[in-house]
């Protein structure tokens, strides 16, 4: 069966949290399957070597964000709810429960293939597990986040090394300009991450968030797989990658000032579709009817749309986006081929734009610096690759329609 496509409103917002004050309790009955596992990763034994060799700095308990712990978190969810686990740019909670194989043959087999690379790092792991168990969840989100991680340093050319550690404020640190690392919290289910989001964020957001915590400076996803009907360990996947894609954007040089949408979104969207899943992260607007069956073709879907220049977004337009709200599904889907195009043209160029957009110093308005951002963008364009607006929309019609299928 196809998924229905999913809205993600949520996902696409970046909160300034601080912390809400509240005496949460935990759920008085637990029936979560990770709450029967034992403390000790079947996969190392917690042995430091195979921790090592499988990018495992810790397991919890650690610190976590604004000065909580991890224990803090346990105390608010329930004690032995969330599996805790560390690499070397990242910190997990994960409370997800066993999935089961994809349907579809390229979902499987790619699966097969991130398993295959897990087992070079961690041996413990079955050649072919019959279910995806809570700890493997885990050890392949951890696997994907430091992936993701690695392609967004060779986007901009950059290394660990380029972020030595000075401070404790943003462009001082060492992950990306920030001082603490990246955070990913994978719940099951919508009550937890309420808790969570309430406790510990002021809010009550309930199916997918990308937080900042402000008082140290982390980037945070958030998800609960409850909130998406029928969704599959595929379609999480490709959910989680576009939300990291969007957080290290966003957390590189510090988190001062909104990103172009376009730009940001694009990017996201390149890499997220990489995964294989049918699975989407857009919002369809009310006015906008796209067939199920075909929502997640983009680029057959561009194509067509490009072959009528009525139907395409003019750059100059797209490149004003201020609001989520601007952005439907062919929104999302010209941005992701626009993107694309300049990827296609000179991906050192893409990085470089990125890197002197976040190089500006920030002048503490947020969204009154935006505009500024996102004029230098459409110059940057320019000056990179000799595109100005109609240039730009002029190319890229002719490269889609030289380059995507026809069906």
């Amino acid at each position: 069966m196809i998924p229905m496509l999913r809205t993600i409103a949520a996902g696409c917002l970046l909160l300034v949290a601080g912390l809400a004050q509240g005496g949460d309790k935990p759920p008085i009955k637990d029936e979560d399957e990770v709450s029967k596992l034992g403390p000790v990763d079947p996969y190392t034994g917690n042995d430091a070597a195979l921790m090592a060799q499988a990018g495992v700095v810790a397991y919890g308990p650690f610190p976590w964000a604004d000065f909580h712990r991890t224990e803090d978190i346990d105390k608010v969810l329930g004690e032995k709810r969330v599996l805790w686990l560390e690499t070397a740019h990242f910190k997990l909670g994960c409370n997800l429960r066993s999935a089961d194989w994809p349907e579809r043959p390229n979902e499987r087999k790619a699966l097969q293939e991130e398993i295959k690379a897990l087992r070079k790092k961690l041996p413990k792991v079955p050649e072919r597990p019959k279910k995806i168990d809570p700890w493997l969840r885990l050890h392949l989100y951890a696997q994907r986040c430091e992936r993701a991680y690695g392609e967004f340093q060779q986007l901009l050319g950059v290394t660990d090394a380029d972020f030595p550690a000075r401070g404790k404020l943003p462009r001082e640190g060492a992950y990306l300009g920030l001082p603490e690392k990246f955070l990913v919290l994978l719940f099951q289910k919508q009550s937890d991450m309420v808790r969570y989001m309430d406790r510990f964020a002021g809010r009550k957001d309930d199916t997918s968030m990308r937080t900042y915590h402000d008082k140290t400076h982390q980037m945070l996803f958030t998800v609960a797989a409850e909130g998406f009907e029928g969704i599959d360990e595929p379609g999480l996947h490709g959910h989680v990658v576009h939300a990291i894609w969007n957080n290290l954007q966003n957390g590189y040089n510090g988190f001062s000032f909104p990103l172009p949408l376009w730009l940001a979104e694009g990017i996201a969207h390149c890499h997220a579709r990489r995964i294989e899943t049918e699975f989407l992260n857009v919002q369809i607007k009310d006015d906008e009817a796209i067939a199920e069956d075909k929502q997640s073709n983009w680029p057959v879907k561009v194509r067509r749309r490009a072959q009528h220049e009525k139907l395409c977004i003019p750059f100059a337009t797209m490149a004003q986006w201020s609001k989520w709200e601007d952005m439907g599904y062919h929104a999302h889907a010209q941005a992701w081929s626009r993107v694309d195009f300049l990827l296609q043209l000179d991906r050192q160029k893409v990085g470089e734009l990125l890197r002197q957009l976040k190089a500006v110093p920030p002048d503490g308005t947020w969204e009154g610096q935006g505009p500024k951002i996102r004029a230098l963008a459409e110059k940057l364009v320019f000056d990179l690759f000799e595109l100005d607006a109609a240039a730009f929309d002029r190319k890229w019609r002719e490269w889609v329609l030289k380059t995507y299928p026809k069906k």
